[in-house]
């Protein structure tokens, strides 16, 4: 799988929103920043963080 954008371009799309999203008062986990780093770049795919999420909300997932 070809990477739709470099790492550097993913953590900058990711930098930008930090400070919407603390206006907004919310906060993202470093944890969470890196998945999303993952998925901007199609590292990861969305099914793939879906499971990861469900798996630390606690739910039993293959």
């Amino acid at each position: 799988m070809t990477p739709r954008k470099t790492e550097a371009e993913a953590r900058a799309a990711v930098a930008a929103m930090e400070p919407i999203m603390a206006i907004e008062g919310r906060e993202m986990s470093e944890g969470d920043k890196e998945l999303l780093v993952e998925l901007i770049q199609g590292t990861t795919t969305i099914e793939e963080v879906t499971k990861i999420m469900a798996r630390e909300a606690g739910y039993e997932i293959d």
